[in-house]
């Protein structure tokens, strides 16, 4: 059993028996992210919540996982004040991250795009990978305009992962240059489906990253285990890209 990668978690939100199973299932890598577990009325808020997230990465060492770190403002916790206070202090932990995420747009609006560009271009200043959220209604349109912002700003495509992808979105993403992640939650991807996905582009296999988003929603932390497993008895020969190097090599 070799070593995989879950590219996309939320350790504080999970409980230890969690990262126990984890590691149990071979899971020794994972990229906790900061996320929208409560409302960021202000900056200092999501300042108390991104150190949650540094202290479960911590946590999980115990268990053999290595944990790197990702901050960032998400779409769904923009604080109502202090918002350029919360941005100066993410450019201030650059040089710490692993990640800049999860970012990206939830409805779109305008000031969830200007938030979204500011910290891409934040993140390329020194080189720092990001994560980009995709709402789970998968509405076009906002997706659209997630591609466009990444587009538009100084992100270096080859270090943007964008997540939460479908059948539908794979090939837009791929086809712009970007990294694909896949989310293995109800709601977003089965097992089957991750698995379908990875076959059916598998001369990217590259660039396609699988992942539990495990969160406060329903979730399954040993989706990227599974995920290997079925695409093993597939018989797909580049397994250990999609379920760790394709992660170890980016963050």
């Amino acid at each position: 059993m070799f070593a995989k990668f879950d590219a996309h978690v939320h350790l504080d939100v999970r409980p230890e028996d969690d990262l126990r199973r984890m590691s149990l299932a071979g899971i020794r890598y994972a990229l906790t992210l900061s996320h929208d577990p409560i409302p960021a009325r202000t900056h200092d808020a999501l300042l108390g919540h991104w150190e949650a997230v540094r202290a479960a990465a911590e946590r999980a060492d115990e268990y053999l996982i290595d944990a790197r770190v990702g901050l960032g403002v998400h779409p769904r916790a923009i604080p109502e004040r202090g918002t350029e206070r919360a941005l100066r202090a993410l450019e201030e932990r650059l040089s710490d991250l692993d990640a800049v995420g999860e970012i990206g747009l939830e409805r779109a609006t305008e000031r969830e795009v200007e938030v979204f560009r500011e910290q891409l271009d934040l993140a390329a200043t020194e080189d720092v990978p990001v994560v980009v959220h995709t709402p789970r209604s998968r509405d076009p349109r906002v997706v659209a305009r997630t591609l466009e912002t990444i587009q538009d700003s100084d992100a270096d495509p080859a270090l943007v992962v964008v997540d939460h992808l479908n059948e539908r979105f794979l090939n837009d993403v791929l086809e712009r240059g970007l990294n694909a992640g896949i989310s293995v939650q109800p709601g977003k991807a089965t097992v089957e489906e991750a698995v379908e996905m990875v076959l059916n582009h598998r001369e990217d296999a590259d660039r396609i990253l699988i992942n539990s988003d495990a969160s406060l929603a329903p979730s399954n932390v040993l989706a990227v285990a599974e995920v290997a497993l079925e695409l093993e008895r597939r018989g797909f020969d580049d397994v250990e890209a999609v379920t760790r190097d394709n992660a170890l090599q980016l963050f």
